[in-house]
């Protein structure tokens, strides 16, 4: 193309709005460039706005002012330990290196502001190097009014995980609730954030107080409205424009037509993997593919595809797993609509239940992280059919716990029975 060409000029396209691309165009925008975001989807946030929010960074500053002691060295060698040296390349050790210095330049810079996670063991703490406090941290708290009308901009978290038809939670926010009659100051922090929830709900669809994941997502997206970073709302990427070796630019499908960008200093692409891509899941996952994925339906592997289009390659050599698992069951929603719920450790990690394939047989330790628990499922299914598996408990185990989308403290079943 020559410049005549191009409808629009910037420094830096970054293609996909989840907690990866915004971070780029953040860090772009902070340091001098021009930046411009491209989002397929309406809203922003990918699988980011749906998801815990955790980090893990070892020797991050926010666990040392916390009072935890951890170091990059230890977090090398639980990783050493997990998946064996980094013979390959040195991202693991610059990752380790530059974790905690990449979260405090947020910090300083921007409204992206964490907090340690205080006690969260290493999913595997019974290997070198683990450590049971210190080195995850989340995002803290968001008041989404800050947003302004921009609040529906962010996209909302997993339905089934939601209170009252729009309240989000976090663990601090469970413990309290659960005690909220044995405990006055339990009382009190529920009764808070229950009133501030329905006083949000005369002005929006859902509450303003954002925990986890979508208080992240938040988080990125009001230091980049600060910032006057500007996002196109669902303008997909086409393709890339490639003269000789360079990456000129790149192609925008929008409600008026093609856009064609000229990127000055490069495109990076954040489009969030490939999860609802039919020929790169029979390519990268192992056989018996689930049919669901938590990751957001935008993710369709377009961004993959592109990037192969123009002489790049995903290589999956020496990786353990192409996914990141977690069980989920299948709820039906209100509306009729399915939804799914992942069971993460609020119920199936709890004593008093287990889990069988279909010859009823128990085939996993059911503490363990909800990746190796999926493990657990394929490897059982190899013999006997464990998709789906079925996960076994009392009565009382449900009224104590909760079991999927049926919430702690329920007693009548009638409602959940097929």
């Amino acid at each position: 193309m020559n410049q005549e060409q191009w409808d629009k000029e910037t420094d830096l396209l970054v293609v996909g709005a989840g907690p990866a691309g915004m971070t780029a165009a953040l860090v772009g925008s902070i340091e001098g460039l021009d930046v411009t975001i491209c989002e397929k989807g309406k809203q922003l946030g990918g699988t980011g706005a749906t998801s815990a929010g955790t980090l893990w960074i070892p020797g991050n500053s926010q666990g040392k002012e916390a009072g935890f002691k951890d170091s990059q060295e230890e977090g090398a060698k639980y990783l050493e330990s997990l998946i064996g040296p980094d013979s390959r390349s040195n991202h693991r050790s610059v990752y380790l290196r530059d974790g905690p210095t990449v979260i405090d330049y947020l910090t300083r810079h921007s409204d992206v502001k964490f907090e340690s996670c205080g006690t969260h063991p290493d999913y595997r703490n019974n290997i070198g190097g683990a450590a049971l406090s210190g080195r995850a941290i989340i995002p803290k708290n968001f008041d989404g009014r800050k947003l302004g009308s921009d609040f529906s901009r962010v996209k909302p978290p997993i339905q089934e995980f939601l209170l009252m038809g729009g309240m989000m939670v976090g663990k601090l926010d469970i413990v309290n609730l659960l005690k909220r009659y044995k405990s006055f100051s339990a009382f009190v922090y529920s009764a808070r954030i229950v009133i501030r929830y329905l006083i949000d709900r005369f002005r929006y669809k859902r509450g303003t107080r954002l925990v986890m994941g979508n208080a992240l997502i938040a988080r990125l997206f009001y230091s980049l409205r600060k910032r006057k970073v500007s996002i196109l709302f669902e303008s997909p990427i086409e393709e890339l424009v490639k003269e000789g070796k360079t990456i000129k630019g790149a192609v925008l499908r929008t409600e008026n037509g093609k856009l064609r960008i000229l990127a000055r200093k490069g495109v990076i692409l954040a489009t969030g993997g490939l999860s609802h891509n039919a020929k790169y899941r029979r390519v990268f996952m192992p056989e018996s593919q689930p049919i669901y994925s938590l990751a957001a339906e935008t993710n369709a592997g377009e961004g993959v595809s592109i990037a192969e289009g123009v002489g790049g390659i995903v290589n999956s050599e020496g990786q353990q797993s192409a996914a990141f698992w977690t069980p989920v069951s299948v709820t039906k929603r209100a509306d009729g609509s399915k939804g799914l719920f992942p069971h993460l450790a609020m119920d199936r990690a709890k004593p008093g239940l287990i889990a069988v394939n279909a010859a009823g047989r128990r085939f996993v330790n059911e503490a363990v992280s909800y990746h190796d628990f999926v493990e657990g499922m394929y490897s059982s299914h190899k013999t006997v059919n464990t998709m789906p598996a079925w996960l076994i408990c009392e009565a009382l185990f449900v009224t104590k716990y909760g079991l999927g989308a049926i919430r702690p403290e329920t007693r009548i079943f009638s409602g959940y029975v097929k």
